[in-house]
């Protein structure tokens, strides 16, 4: 490595590493792996250990820090529990002007600061929620941002079925394991709350019929689950389904095999869902 190191006239590295300012090749649920983080904060902090602010001057100073420093790495990467309270801590010792050595009162709950200032807070933000409505952004970027680079880069690695990307199996990095779970709602990432407030307005052909969340608060896949498990076209479109009739007698349905009573029942609301759903194919999906 020395002797490539020296013919290409670079450095021997080593992991993890700093590239734009973001620890490359480390694991971000390590502590030590927000450390840097935490020390760029303390110093910036420190400089104004001698000034005389007042109140209403620490506040605009911790909330310039608050929403500039941490940032870059809160919106890649999901931070430790112990890491959240490390920074609330350091902003809740210098909101009352004291500091590591000399701890004043906190003379209001750091839940009421948080609260908007039309809720007679003081409009801080929330670490935690910040963190992930900043991770929720690339959920968002998912669905609106597939022709970039970073985009197609996932693809190659994860797969794409019915224009979602999969979850991936054991060797999925944290980074895309976090992601996923906003996305999915997966036990433990605030009852999936990304999923539930997005949805899908029909127009053109980008719409799949069962995986998208286009109708209703659910997918059709979930709602009729046994419909679409007998389905034989499951990657259709609604706008290709609709083209091959999906009234009484249409011939969108295909079944695996025939439907029994209970099921044809629910083919019947599944129509009624659908009734009067109308597709403009000059319009796009959005």
């Amino acid at each position: 490595m020395s002797e490539a190191a020296s013919i290409l006239n670079c450095k021997v590295g080593k992991i993890p590493f700093l590239y734009l300012g973001l620890s490359i090749g480390g694991d971000p649920r390590r502590l030590a792996f927000w450390e840097p983080v935490l020390s760029t904060i303390k110093s910036k902090l420190s400089g104004w250990q001698s000034h005389f602010l007042s109140f209403g001057g620490w506040l605009v100073l911790l909330k310039s820090v608050l929403t500039s420093l941490p940032i870059y790495a809160l919106s890649f990467f999901k931070a430790p529990s112990s890491i959240i309270s490390s920074i609330k801590s350091i902003f809740q010792t210098k909101n009352w002007g004291g500091s590591e050595d000399n701890r004043k009162i906190s003379w209001i709950a750091w839940s009421s600061i948080c609260l908007p200032k039309e809720g007679r807070g003081l409009g801080v933000r929330q670490l935690r929620e910040f963190n992930l409505a900043l991770l929720g952004k690339w959920c968002w970027r998912m669905l609106v941002d597939r022709g970039g680079f970073w985009y197609r880069v996932l693809v190659a690695r994860y797969d794409e079925e019915a224009g979602r990307l999969e979850v991936g199996g054991r060797s999925v990095s944290s980074w895309w394991r976090e992601i996923v779970k906003i996305r999915d709602g997966v036990a433990g990432a605030v009852g999936g709350w990304f999923g539930e407030r997005v949805s899908k307005v029909i127009g053109g052909k980008s719409t799949f019929l069962w995986y998208d969340n286009w109708l209703g608060d659910i997918p059709l896949c979930r709602r009729f689950g046994r419909l679409f498990d007998l389905a034989t076209y499951k990657l259709i479109t609604v706008a290709d389904m609709c083209a091959l009739g999906w009234e009484v007698g249409g011939g969108a349905w295909r079944w695996r095999r025939v439907l029994w009573t209970w099921e044809e029942e629910m083919l019947e609301e599944c129509r009624k869902v659908l009734d009067g759903v109308i597709v403009q194919a000059n319009i796009l999906d959005r």
